[in-house]
């Protein structure tokens, strides 16, 4: 017999959706203000040496595959990690909003 979903199991359900989706959103704000960015002021304007590597080396699609990959991944990875170390999984969300938050507002305030 299956057990009966509980308000708190829902509940938790819609905060991983939610972090899934924040984690979406914060790194596809850095991605656009990236692409706005280097639009009007080149790629001297980015501050990050791995990005400026990507970038001279594949290109921008090189880049946006790289760019989604890490996305992928990061995703994948915390909800392998919900089941059993929720904690850890909500860690790498949280970590993965923050730096496409950040990177996202340091490119906004080079234009």
């Amino acid at each position: 017999m299956r057990a009966v979903p509980t308000t708190q199991t829902a509940t938790i359900r819609v905060w991983r959706l939610a972090a899934l989706v924040l984690l979406g959103l914060a790194q596809l704000f850095d991605y656009v203000s990236f692409m706005v960015m280097i639009e009007r002021h080149g790629l001297v304007a980015e501050l990050n040496p791995i990005v400026v590597t990507i970038h001279q080396s594949v290109g921008m699609v090189g880049l946006t595959v790289v760019k989604a990959s890490a996305v992928v991944f990061l995703a994948s990875t915390a909800t392998l990690l919900m089941p059993r170390r929720p904690n850890v999984a909500f860690g790498v969300l949280v970590v993965g909003i923050i730096l496409g938050i950040v990177g996202g507002v340091s490119n906004v305030m080079t234009l």
